[in-house]
């Protein structure tokens, strides 16, 4: 059962009241006041949990032991993902917010396949998701780091897309991706040398990506395709 709840008071989460909670398992929190988690550790059979919004301590979710994908959506501060160490999530969303932790991380999943990371301010050393071997996809969106991962230990990666990673200083760590992923890199609402800086990029690092089935590039409204940019690249 998937339960959507507006939390505008404490007392809104009374709504869960009316539900047998042994059959919730997805359960989408909009939350607009400060309220506690507390109540999570009752939903014994959670899945799926979205916490779009504020809340000062995330570490219930400790307690969330069936849980396998959490989104995390909030322009607040979040100093800590160590609560994430006791779970077993598959797919992990974050989304928006700040941090007091001049590089922020999170703890090593076995079970995490599929990351989306968008617009944390404090994720600035993408370097500690070379850990997570499970790993199969992974979005990038407007982070602030300045270099990819070494993606070699990621054997099952079948999947990456960069958005608007306009501060990386190159594409050189894509060589090491597996042989099937597939990599699509898009950037919109920029100007033209940044366009340029890009497709650049790109093309630098071309020849040793030529073993890679799927890429793609997105500027603006301009797609190209993998043959489209061997087309354009001069050492090719």
């Amino acid at each position: 059962m998937t339960v959507d709840i507006e939390v505008n008071s404490a007392k809104d989460i009374d709504a869960l009241k009316t539900h047998n909670t042994d059959d919730i398992d997805t359960l989408n929190l909009y939350i607009y006041t400060s309220v506690s988690l507390k109540f999570i550790s009752k939903l014994k059979n959670l899945k799926s949990l979205l916490i779009a919004g504020s809340v000062k301590d995330y570490s219930p979710l400790s307690q969330c032991k069936s849980m396998t994908a959490l989104t995390i959506s909030t322009k607040g501060t979040v100093n800590t993902l160590d609560f994430l160490r006791e779970l077993s999530l598959e797919t992990l969303k974050l989304e928006g917010f700040t941090s007091k932790t001049e590089n922020l991380t999170f703890p090593v999943l076995p079970s995490l396949r599929n990351v989306e990371i968008s617009g944390v301010a404090k994720i600035n050393d993408l370097a500690f998701l070379e850990d997570f071997s499970a790993m199969e996809k992974l979005s990038l969106f407007e982070l602030s780091t300045r270099r990819l991962l070494n993606f070699s230990p990621l054997k099952q990666m079948r999947e990456l897309r960069l958005t608007n990673m306009f501060h990386l200083q190159g594409l050189s760590e894509l060589a090491t991706i597996n042989p099937s992923a597939k990599i699509y890199i898009r950037e919109f609402f920029i100007n033209r040398k940044i366009k340029n800086d890009k497709k650049e990029a790109l093309l630098k690092v071309l020849p040793e990506l030529k073993h890679l089935n799927t890429i793609e590039l997105s500027i603006n409204q301009e797609k190209f395709s993998k043959e489209d940019l061997l087309r354009l690249s001069p050492a090719t």
